[in-house]
Order: structure tokens, then C-alpha cells, then sequence
């Protein structure tokens, strides 16, 4: 059961998602936010799978709430459901953490695939916005590898042994290493990746596990 949660400032579209959505039993709307505010609120107790989420709402935007929910609560999956066509939208909205992009009079099919695909670890727009995704996708594979590029093979292995809860010590024991040593692998690895504490450090590795090429 895939648990969804509308976020959308007009009960028409609510109620025809919620039509919609009445003839799969595999997806459940769990909950309904009129607003960013709400969704934030609502995360906290519904946890949800996937988020619907508009960009024009009040008091919190779709890009504000985004921002906070990559940041809280990078595991939910959000489809952006929009009429908003412009390439700029598109990707500052993939860039904050949308894994899709569709607008608002897609058809049910085009949706249920969206929810799909994401949950499996896709990405999924509109078939007009194809190109922007490919820019997208093109940009952060470059970054990606330039990113891996930077740390060393060792840093690598301290990463995820950080990753994996281990301190200095225990992981000096593991690698033979002096704690020294590992204190300053550790400060190269921040600095390189423009981090400034461990916790920063779990999250951006746990977020990157693909090309840091951690398990």
C-alpha cells in the first residue's frame, strides 16, 4: 500500500484526486493539506510515501515546503502537480528534490505510472518535459562524478565507516590507522564537500549512496 498525501490550496482538484485515486487498491490518500504549513505539520504524524504537491500555495510555497522536506524527510518521494510549464519552475523544483513533474489535467494512467516509477527509484514528468529532465539528470551525473572524483579511495572508506556509526578511534583500530590520521582524513572529507559536521556528512552520504558507492 502506497500511502499518499495531497498538498493543494483547491478542493476541486482534491476531490477529483481523490476520485481518481478510489479505483486502486494499492495506493491510499492518507491525508489533505491546504497549505505548506500543513504538510509539514501533517509529515510528522501520517508519515506518507509520496506527497502531491502544488507550488502556489498559501503560506509556505511548494518550494519552501520542498526545501524542508529534503532536509527532514529525504525518504518521502514528492511529484510536483502543477500548471506552471516554464524550463526555470521545472528545474528549481527538481533541483530542490522533486522526483516528478506533472501537470495538473494529466490523466490517471500518466499519475498511477508517476507514483510507480518514483517509488521504485525513478524520475517521472510530463511527456512535454522530457528534455528539462534529461538536462537534469545530464547536470547531476556530472556533478556526481566530479563529487566522487574529489575524495580518495581511503576517504571513501572512512565515509562509510562514519556512515556505518563508528568513531575516530574505532575506526583507526579498523584501518590500522592512527587517530590523527583519521581526524585528518575526516576534515579533508568536510572540506571537500563543503560540510561542516558528521551529522551533514551521514546525511549527503546516505542521500549519494549510488556514486559515493556505499551499500
Amino acid at each position: 500500500m502506497i500511502k499518499i498525501l495531497i498538498a493543494d490550496d483547491h478542493n476541486v482538484l482534491i476531490n477529483g484526486l481523490k476520485l481518481i485515486f478510489a479505483v486502486r487498491d494499492d495506493f491510499k490518500i492518507i491525508s489533505v493539506a491546504n497549505n505548506g504549513q500543513e504538510v509539514i505539520d501533517l509529515v510528522k504524524s501520517e508519515c506518507p510515501d509520496v506527497i502531491l504537491l502544488d507550488i502556489n500555495m498559501p503560506l509556505l510555497n511548494g518550494y519552501q515546503t520542498l526545501e524542508i522536506l529534503k532536509s527532514d524527510y529525504p525518504e518521502i518521494k514528492v511529484i510536483i502537480l502543477s500548471m506552471l510549464n516554464d524550463k526555470r519552475n521545472v528545474l528549481n523544483m527538481l533541483e530542490a528534490g522533486a522526483k516528478g513533474y506533472l501537470f495538473k489535467d494529466t490523466d490517471d494512467k500518466q499519475l498511477f505510472n508517476a507514483i510507480e516509477m518514483i517509488q521504485q527509484g525513478g524520475y517521472y514528468v510530463s511527456e512535454d518535459l522530457q528534455s528539462i529532465l534529461d538536462e537534469f539528470l545530464a547536470n547531476s551525473k556530472c556533478a556526481d562524478k566530479k563529487n566522487k572524483q574529489l575524495l580518495s579511495s581511503r576517504e571513501l572508506e572512512i565515509v562509510s565507516l562514519i556512515v556505518d556509526g563508528n568513531t575516530n578511534a574505532e575506526i583507526a583500530d579498523l584501518l590500522f590507522l592512527s587517530t590523527r590520521t583519521v581526524d585528518t582524513h575526516r576534515k579533508n572529507i568536510f572540506h571537500k564537500l563543503n560540510l561542516n559536521n558528521t551529522a551533514l556528512l551521514v546525511k549527503y552520504a546516505l542521500e549519494n549512496k549510488a556514486f559515493l558507492g556505499l551499500q
